[in-house]
């Protein structure tokens, strides 16, 4: 986790860095979710062509941030 953060903080500001592990394997899922302050801070990182870290070939994604829809009250 502390490398991806490093990495991703040459393109803006790294607000949350979150790498699932899989319970049973003890190894990393291959995927994580990196939340940078701005959504300029965004575009900075998927300008980029390629992203290489430890010798692996990094692929990005921009998740779109969905709006949560309040809970209903169980009484109702």
């Amino acid at each position: 986790t502390e490398e991806l953060k490093e990495y991703f903080c040459q393109f803006g500001s790294v607000q949350r860095c979150h790498l699932p592990f899989d319970r049973d394997t003890g190894f990393h899922r291959r995927y994580c979710w990196i939340r940078f302050s701005t959504p300029e801070e965004v575009q900075n990182a998927l300008q980029k062509d390629s992203h290489i870290l430890e010798g692996s070939k990094l692929t990005l994604k921009q998740q779109i941030h969905r709006r949560r829809s309040p809970r209903r009250n169980q009484s109702e």
